[in-house]
């Protein structure tokens, strides 16, 4: 089952892109994380990646779509994969589908004060990236449940203008992204308003898994 997790920043993607994970057994696979992870083993794509990340600079289509494809392509994503982050753009959306083309894509609908009002109390593991919240927090409070590093608030949740143009910025660069899903058939919108066991339960029914 090839899925797209799509959403605004704080509308839960990640969270609901690993219990899905779980939920389906095949990867979640953010794209965040491949860019760390390809930056930290040092490959050609992530010294390529580092080049514009350092300089606070978009990493170019093609940097990314090799990256996201090699992904896709791999071993334990045969069955599928829960998608985050990606396709953000028609290019990248183009490439996807002539690959590995999505079977469902689901959006996280979210008002942007309620979105800005969960960013405020989100923290993260720096080692483990597990994110914690109003609606799923640490069992000790400001300490990793499964690492013990202590929790830190993300540098992209701490400017309020900053991250209100990241959410036009997904508004702008997803429309054609969610009027072609739409057009597809594939397109399934989840009302993320909702605490985390009532999105995914949603997102179950709307999958019919």
């Amino acid at each position: 089952m090839n899925i797209v997790m799509m959403g605004i920043q704080g509308s839960g993607k990640g969270t609901q892109s690993k219990l899905l994970s779980r939920h389906l057994d095949i990867p979640h696979i953010s794209v965040g994380e491949l860019f760390r992870d390809h930056i930290n083993r040092g490959t050609e794509l992530g010294k390529k990646a580092e080049q514009y990340v350092n300089k606070g600079e978009l990493v170019p289509d093609h940097i990314v779509i090799d990256m996201v494809l090699s992904a896709l392509g791999s071993p334990d994503a045969r069955a599928g994969f829960v998608l985050d982050g990606f396709p953000r753009n028609k290019v990248q959306l183009t490439a996807m589908e002539e690959s590995r083309p999505a079977e469902y894509a689901i959006l996280l609908e979210l008002d942007e004060q309620t979105a800005l009002r969960r960013l405020a109390h989100r923290l993260e593991c720096p080692k483990c990236h597990i994110i914690y919240g109003k609606n799923i927090p640490p069992r000790r409070e400001g300490i990793c449940d499964v690492c013990g590093s202590p929790l830190v608030q993300r540098d992209d949740d701490q400017e309020v203008d900053a991250i209100k143009r990241r959410m036009n910025l997904f508004h702008q660069e997803s429309k054609e992204i969610i009027q072609y899903y739409e057009r597809k058939g594939v397109l399934k919108r989840i009302d993320a308003s909702l605490s985390e066991s009532e999105v995914f339960q949603q997102i179950i029914r709307s999958l019919g898994i």
